[in-house]
């Protein structure tokens, strides 16, 4: 059965592990750690029953990967395995009273992989108990609290691709989620919505800034110039709708257009981000200032500053308290790319004449 099952379920291959052979074991040598079960609960009674049930009337599943183990580190005895998967089977096997079984022993190069493979494990056909959203989070926690992964989104996106690379899209990106939450990834980091006006949303921060409202909705062409200016927000450097509703108002109303940056999802990084902001923008605006210099034969020299469309800084999105100011955010207002609090100024230049 053994050398046959090699051909109809052939042994996985999991990132970082070596496949050592698969062999018929007494079980009294392998030992199931419940606090590294996948799972969100141990055994489920009515899983156990039923692949309990489905042994006794099918026998060994020659189409079914059997459990996986290793060699056990923490044990003195050369012969001590330590399994990965096959927790629910092995209540089952205890039903039955069956005191060998078949498994597959592996080598992992790193505890990180160890934890990959028993994830990935769980991905078959045979009689089986989807591991569910809870699941996964469950492990994306416990592979951060033990430092397998550092507790970044990036580091979290890439875990949760390969361990639940058999659900879909959707579903990843709410384990995703779930796992930022649970680790408080982003616990010191303030997001904002476009639509409303509370605290937390674009109009609220225009509002709590003493700036003019958003754009040149429900004013007159008199109301623009007498404010002075017009101001929109933007999450992207090169987002042309800003900028082209920016040169058209601009141009319309005789008056510069300002625009305040920010991050429309959580990033691990702010500096990182506007410091690409910056560099789309300035890309965006080398676009359009060749584009009016090829209306022209001689446009004389181009003067930067006489452009009318300028970025004025960031929102606050960094809210750490900060012990040196009395429990206050770590980032206030408006800030440069640096997070550094800036006062808005109708007359100032653009940000990305001296930063970075």
């Amino acid at each position: 059965m053994v050398e046959k099952s090699l051909e109809t379920a052939p042994p996985k291959k999991y990132p970082g592990a070596t496949f050592l052979g698969r062999h018929i074991i007494p079980r009294q040598y392998v030992r199931y750690d419940e606090s590294e079960q996948p799972r969100d609960k141990n055994n489920e009674s009515e899983h156990v029953n039923n692949l309990t049930n489905n042994f006794n009337t099918v026998g060994y599943r020659m189409d079914a990967q059997p459990p996986i183990v290793c060699f056990d580190s923490q044990s003195t005895s050369i012969f001590a395995l330590k399994a990965q998967a096959g927790f629910n089977r092995d209540g089952a096997l205890n039903n039955l009273g069956q005191e060998c079984y078949i498994f597959d022993i592996y080598d992992y190069e790193d505890d990180y992989a160890e934890v990959v493979a028993r994830n990935m494990s769980n991905h078959h056909s045979n009689p089986q108990l989807d591991q569910k959203i809870p699941d996964y989070v469950k492990e994306v926690v416990n592979a951060k609290e033990r430092g397998l992964i550092d507790n970044t989104q990036s580091a979290i996106d890439s875990f949760v691709d390969i361990i639940a690379a058999d659900r879909t899209p959707q579903q990843r990106g709410k384990i995703k989620k779930s796992s930022y939450s649970r680790c408080e990834v982003f616990s010191n980091f303030r997001t904002y919505n476009s639509t409303g006006h509370g605290k937390n949303t674009l109009n609220g921060f225009i509002s709590s800034n003493g700036l003019a409202k958003q754009g040149i909705e429900n004013r007159t062409a008199k109301d623009i110039k007498k404010q002075g200016y017009i101001v929109y927000c933007s999450g992207k450097g090169n987002n042309k709708s800003v900028w082209m509703r920016s040169i058209t108002n601009s141009v319309k109303y005789g008056v510069p257009v300002y625009v305040i940056g920010y991050s429309q999802e959580r990033v691990d990084d702010l500096d990182t981000f506007r410091e690409k902001f910056i560099e789309d923008w300035n890309d965006q605006k080398e676009i359009l200032v060749k584009f009016a210099e090829s209306l022209f034969e001689d446009c004389g020299e181009f003067d930067e500053s006489r452009i009318q469309v300028k970025l004025a800084g960031f929102m606050a999105q960094y809210i750490k308290p900060d012990p040196n100011d009395k429990g206050r955010p770590t980032e206030q207002n408006m800030v440069d790319m640096y997070g550094k609090t800036i006062k808005f100024d109708k007359n100032a230049d653009c940000l990305t004449l001296i930063q970075p």
